[in-house]
């Protein structure tokens, strides 16, 4: 889960109802109000949690940016390590953009053992996380789905599915959980196009060729990036019901064959889910006057050598609980899909009239014996899968 790295927030004050009679009256006397962004401090952003997988755990390390900066920045150099009870350290090796990866060949956590993340930054600086355990998480009982029509931003009414989740602990000693999910579809398409339109050929009378692979059904997968949280702890039982992961809509091609979502459920302490709690509030608030302020939150996480410096971050490990479910399109006959606009957007040309410019971005399908007189072109979303995703077909499908 991306942890959000703006730190520091611009607010609007918007006015409504009974004000506005008071803008009426003085509007003469006042004047446009510019706020100034306050001063800017780079801060050290830690995400990444151990469980009791057998694979890869990943760190990313990176800055905090300016309101008027959109570029990732990542943390490059420093020297990651998970460091165990007893004092052995296991390092992580670098890749790419901030990120820090274990080799699960020499580490994986252990269930009820205790580790802390060390990160020493390229400039010197030294952090340490608080020792976390690994706390022991309650199987997920069921992942399922139901029906239900929203309304989206524009007003406008979608049909879809939202998944949900139910989970409980018979010994009641849970009550705080978090959730990780990700997602794979297929797509499918209708007017997958054999061909392609070589403007290149160096013969005119054939500039048609043969695609290198037949692209008609594809596999996209994503994770999810909301921060997903259950609390039981003021219920009488340690129990969580029709917990929503997710919405999926009809909007796109996730539903139209085959859907599948993997749901990963984490024990959390406390401390963490409050630290997760808060973190929620600031990085989904709407931004209205009635929010409560963004304020500077600190996980568990501390400069070793200056307790004071602000790092944004929870080091956190427990055992994963996953619950894969599938969803057919045989399951959704009563679902309604808006038009993918492909069957309006094939054009029969004749070869000779085919200007370059239309061809670009656009797939053939062959009219006729060959060399053909007429072709049959599409868009390459409405011809090619990869547009989408890609061919590979996961193990699990």
């Amino acid at each position: 889960m991306k942890i959000t790295d703006t730190i520091f927030f611009q607010r609007k004050l918007f006015i409504t109802g009974r004000n506005a009679l008071l803008l009426v009256l003085l509007g003469s006397c006042i004047e446009q109000f510019d706020p100034k962004v306050i001063a800017y401090q780079s801060v050290l952003i830690v995400d990444g949690y151990l469980s009791d997988k057998a694979e890869p755990y990943r760190i990313t390390l990176s800055r905090s940016r300016a309101l008027n900066n959109e570029e990732f920045l990542p943390e490059l150099g420093a020297s990651v390590s998970i460091i165990g009870s007893e004092g052995e350290t296991y390092p992580l090796v670098e890749g790419d953009s901030g990120l820090y990866i274990s080799n699960p060949s020499e580490f994986v956590a252990m269930v009820e053992q205790t580790y802390m993340l060390d990160i020493v930054t390229a400039n010197g600086n030294h952090y340490q996380s608080d020792p976390v355990e690994v706390k022991l998480t309650p199987p997920i009982d069921s992942a399922y789905f139901k029906r239900e029509q929203r309304i989206d931003d524009e007003g406008l009414n979608l049909d879809g599915v939202k998944i949900l989740v139910d989970a409980h602990d018979p010994t009641s000693g849970t009550h705080y959980y978090r959730y990780e999910w990700s997602e794979t579809y297929e797509t499918y398409l209708a007017y997958a196009a054999p061909w392609d339109y070589d403007s290149m050929a160096p013969d005119p009378r054939f500039p048609i060729k043969r695609k290198e692979v037949f692209a008609q059904v594809c596999y996209s997968s994503r994770r999810g990036n909301s921060i997903l949280i259950a609390d039981t702890d003021q219920l009488a039982e340690d129990k969580v019901s029709e917990f929503e992961v997710t919405y999926v809509s009809t909007e796109d091609y996730k539903l139209r064959t085959r859907y599948s979502i993997l749901v990963e459920q984490f024990a959390l302490d406390e401390k963490g889910f409050h630290y997760w709690s808060e973190l929620k509030k600031n990085s989904e608030s709407l931004g209205t006057l009635f929010d409560p302020l963004p304020y500077e939150l600190r996980g568990n996480i501390k400069n070793v050598n200056d307790p004071d410096e602000a790092v944004l971050g929870y080091f956190d490990a427990a055992q994963s609980s996953q619950f894969r479910l599938f969803v057919e399109i045989d399951q959704l006959r009563d679902l309604t899909f808006p038009s993918t606009g492909c069957p309006n957007s094939l054009d029969t040309v004749a070869l000779q009239d085919i200007p370059i410019n239309l061809t670009r971005g656009r797939l053939i399908s062959v009219l006729g014996p060959y060399p053909v007189q007429f072709v049959l072109m599409s868009p390459r979303r409405c011809a090619d899968c990869r547009v989408y995703g890609s061919l590979e077909k996961p193990d699990f499908w």
